[in-house]
């Protein structure tokens, strides 16, 4: 695959590049069998919450669509190693590296 353009409503999208995260932004991955049990201490009202979280190996990517007032959190299916993305409606994407 190459590169893509993404327009929403007649606007092209800039991409979004993965920032590292801040101490506003912290996730913590616990092992629960064969999955990872990923959650974040973050706000999540309507004016400021995460909007996904993704987990990104090089078998797959999963994604969990999140909206406001539901907790941060999500499982993922363990298959290597992963880098997890968080999405700020504010601040941007996170990136996050867990093995």
């Amino acid at each position: 695959a190459g590169e893509a353009v993404v327009s929403c409503c007649g606007i092209t999208l800039p991409p979004l590049e993965a920032g590292e995260p801040d101490p506003g932004h912290s996730l913590r991955a616990e092992r629960v069998e064969d999955e990872y049990w990923v959650t974040l201490d973050h706000p999540m009202t309507k004016e400021h919450y995460i909007t996904f979280l993704a987990a990104v190996s090089d078998q797959r990517i999963q994604l969990v669509k999140l909206y406001p007032e539901w907790g941060a959190e999500a499982r993922f299916k363990i298959d290597g190693g992963k880098d997890l993305y968080a999405c700020c409606n504010r601040h941007g994407l996170y990136k996050f590296r867990i093995k």
